[in-house]
């Protein structure tokens, strides 16, 4: 059984200001985390299995600048893997993507696609869980499920569980140990609602019904050419919509019929495994002490003195990072071509490349973007600053996003990252205000933006 794996690499809204429009903007793809771009753990996950194609989607503002670390990466491979497991990459300015999944791999006949199977992968996702399992887990599946949404639980211990927007999920468990998804429901709609509405037919259909609101959806879907082509000949699923609208479509069709109809397969990671999706700025930081705590654990050293710089066992630092004399760094991670003057204390941050600090400066728990520069005696606290920004001397702040002032973004009526998230429309409705389901409830990040969009 071969898949296509498809790559969607979004613009990364919850990762602002580091995203932010700019010259030192960074696409979520390339975002480095432990001095590594995002998209390689991505690329190193597809190898293991290895797919039958690697698929990246982006737009054409992102094309250059992922396409060169795509052709670093392909460098590093092997020829035999280059051939059997090609990386492609796509450009597009279609906004779902169902539309984007159709553009690339167009709808054939039904029975083109008997050996066709497709997993939909986001670029932000490390785990240490190897794609074998995910496909025997969907290999195992019922003959019924056309697809198999996967699921997580939270893995970051020190996280606030606000940031990670867990969902209602109704699932059902089966009597051969496979589990079959019902429906989605954000938790914001529920909350306006103010109860969860489960249809009677559900119930009927499936009574070991299970509602969760601590799995959360990695946005790892498996589908096989069946599903597609199901979707083209049913007028009630529109397959130009989101993927994650077309997987939920196809869960309520399970049950909403008379009549039997396939389902939709859902797979739960263990409690134990490690996976993330670093969809926004809290967990970008945890993520970045994982790896610090482990590079601890490994007793490597390497970069541990910088002259006469102090530099923790427990911190990640480029070769050609320049750190002054009696400068203290602890627990953070210094990017390429940092340059951090004398008598400096960073603690907790994460600095990336090209970033300028002059003397006495003081960072905590900071995210520092690319080419910022801190004058003499800055403090930070608490703060993340977006690419190119100037601290200016002896400024002592906490608790601040610090971004330059985008006059293209205001004079077009947009709004800064933070607050994309009141833009969403309500797609539950439809012409004349009356909808199939008035209770779709995807008014959330998750649901109501496409993860190409994000």
């Amino acid at each position: 059984m071969e898949f296509n794996a498809v790559v969607f690499c979004g613009d990364g809204q919850n990762l602002g200001p580091l995203t932010s429009p700019g010259e030192s903007r960074i696409p979520k793809a390339l975002l480095p985390v432990a001095n590594k771009p995002l998209i390689e753990y991505v690329l190193e996950w597809c190898d293991q299995a290895p797919f039958k194609s690697v698929n990246l989607v982006t737009d054409m503002k992102n094309e250059k600048m992922i396409a060169e670390v795509i052709t670093a990466y392909n460098s590093k491979r092997n020829l035999e893997l280059r051939n059997s497991s090609p990386v492609k990459l796509f450009t597009s300015e279609l906004k779902s993507t169902g539309a984007i999944l159709n553009d690339i791999f167009p709808v054939k006949e039904e029975d083109e696609y008997e050996e066709e199977n497709y997993i939909i992968l986001p670029c932000d996702f490390i785990t240490d869980v190897p794609p074998q399992v995910f496909i025997e887990v969907y290999r195992g599946n019922s003959d019924e499920n056309m697809g198999l949404s996967v699921f997580y639980y939270n893995c970051l211990e020190n996280i606030d569980k606000k940031v990670l927007k867990s969902n209602y999920t109704v699932y059902s468990n089966q009597e051969n140990g496979n589990s079959v998804l019902l429906d989605m429901y954000s938790k914001d709609f529920v909350t306006i609602d103010k109860f969860l509405k489960i249809r009677t037919q559900l119930l009927w259909r499936y009574p070991t019904t299970s509602i969760s609101t601590k799995l959360l959806d990695s946005f790892i879907f498996f589908m096989n050419g069946k599903c597609r082509t199901t979707n083209k000949n049913n007028e009630d699923i529109e397959t130009s919509r989101s993927i994650n609208k077309v997987k939920r479509d196809l869960a309520r069709n399970s049950w909403k019929h008379s009549s039997g109809k396939s389902t939709i397969g859902m797979f739960a990671l263990p409690r134990n495994a490690f996976f993330v999706r670093v969809n926004n700025l809290p967990v970008y930081m945890e993520v970045n002490r994982h790896y610090l705590k482990e590079f601890a654990k490994s007793g490597n050293r390497t970069n541990a003195t910088k002259g006469s710089a102090n530099i923790g066992v427990d911190c990640l630092v480029e070769e050609d990072a320049e750190i002054g004399e009696r400068t203290t760094v602890k627990r953070s991670v210094i990017g390429k071509d940092v340059k951090i003057g004398k008598k400096c204390r960073i603690s907790a941050s994460v600095i990336l490349d090209g970033v300028t600090i002059e003397d006495e400066v003081q960072l905590e728990n900071c995210i520092i973007g690319k080419n910022v520069k801190i004058e003499y005696r800055g403090k930070l606290v608490n703060c993340n600053v977006e690419g190119s920004y100037t601290v200016g001397k002896n400024v002592n702040l906490k608790g601040e996003t610090l971004k330059n002032l985008n006059l293209d973004e205001l004079s077009d009526g947009g709004v800064f990252y933070e607050g994309s998230e009141d833009e969403t429309t309500d797609e539950s409705g439809s012409e004349g205000g009356v909808s199939e389901y008035d209770d779709e409830g995807f008014e959330e990040e998750e649901y109501e933006d496409d993860i190409f969009a994000r």
